[in-house]
């Protein structure tokens, strides 16, 4: 696998408010695109990184639901 992603899940109670729950799991993945399809569709993650530049970045996503 080419990229390591520091994966939390999110909780969001209000619109407004988030918090993370429990740990981190580290996941590979090849691209970010394809570490959403491992993710389940129904959750909002947070995920960190680092990208082919060598900056790090941290984002919001949820997986992506299946066909």
């Amino acid at each position: 696998m080419r990229y390591k992603y520091k994966v939390r899940e999110l909780k969001t109670t209000n619109q407004k408010d988030i918090a993370d729950v429990g740990e981190a799991i580290e996941m590979e993945a090849m691209s970010l695109k394809k570490l959403k399809a491992k993710l389940d569709h129904k959750k909002t993650y947070h995920v960190e990184y680092t990208n082919k530049k060598g900056n790090q970045l941290i984002a919001h996503i949820s997986g992506i639901e299946p066909k």
